[in-house]
């Protein structure tokens, strides 16, 4: 007799509940062999009351084993490709939003702060990383029914708003910009080029560097120093790529 049940097919498919969970697993230390059981119960999102689902599940690895279940989710493995984020619960009385998809409204400024702090979290796992981050990434809505400008100067009071947010929802923000900003970096090559020995990269990042990059920059193409940092990411990156195009196609002079 067929058994059948479906489960997520990508990372934008997957619900903020699903997110939150993966994103904790990801942050224990399990056996690979416990980590793909745990992720196959996530992808398959059954709650405590789902008695008839929970024998089902528990029939389809008796009779197919997790080996063979993990061939239909190789692609929690290979990228995050996840280019959303969730939602989160109200602060200080009011809801706080998201960038949009794909960070495709993130001013250079924020992506560099965000940058920043996810390379601090990913270096000392401390949690204060990311209620900076989050601080960030999640604003109020505005008289024009669009997020409160982002001010670095504002950083330090705001983030201790988002103290409130449970570990889990912290690290599901964390993979979630994360994934963000995998789409963006494989869209500039040349900007963010890949390795060629990644095996070999042992030296920890300290900083994005994007800072002393947008000084650059100031005075050239978007104008002043304040309105270069308030360029939209994507503009200022294919900026960039182009910039380091056409540096290439010069000739070298002996």
């Amino acid at each position: 007799m067929a058994i059948q049940l479906s489960i997520p097919q990508k990372w934008n498919d997957l619900n903020p509940r699903q997110i939150k969970k993966l994103a904790w697993l990801f942050g224990t230390e399990k056996s690979p062999k416990k980590i793909d059981l745990l992720i196959f119960f996530i992808l398959v999102d059954m709650r405590w009351w789902q008695l008839r689902k929970y024998r089902k599940v528990h029939k389809i690895i008796k009779l197919v084993g997790i080996t063979e279940l993990k061939e239909h989710y190789t692609w929690i493995y290979e990228k995050t490709d996840l280019t959303t984020f969730i939602p989160i619960k109200k602060i200080k009385g009011k809801r706080m939003h998201p960038p949009a998809d794909r960070i495709s409204n993130l001013i250079i400024d924020e992506f560099a702060h965000a940058d920043d702090l996810a390379i601090g979290f990913h270096n000392t796992k401390d949690l204060e990383y990311l209620h900076y981050l989050a601080a960030v990434l999640y604003r109020e809505l505005g008289p024009d029914k669009k997020r409160v400008p982002f001010c670095k100067e504002e950083l330090d009071q705001r983030a201790k708003w988002f103290k409130k947010l449970s570990p889990k929802t912290l690290l599901a923000i964390y993979l979630c910009y994360q994934g963000n900003r995998d789409n963006l970096v494989n869209m500039h090559p040349i900007v963010f080029p890949k390795p060629k020995n990644p095996e070999n990269v042992k030296r920890k990042v300290r900083s994005s560097g994007l800072g002393k990059l947008i000084l650059s920059f100031s005075g050239g193409k978007f104008g002043t120093y304040n309105e270069t940092k308030n360029t939209n990411a994507y503009t200022f990156f294919n900026e960039f790529e182009e910039q380091l195009k056409n540096q290439k196609k010069q000739p070298k002079h002996a």
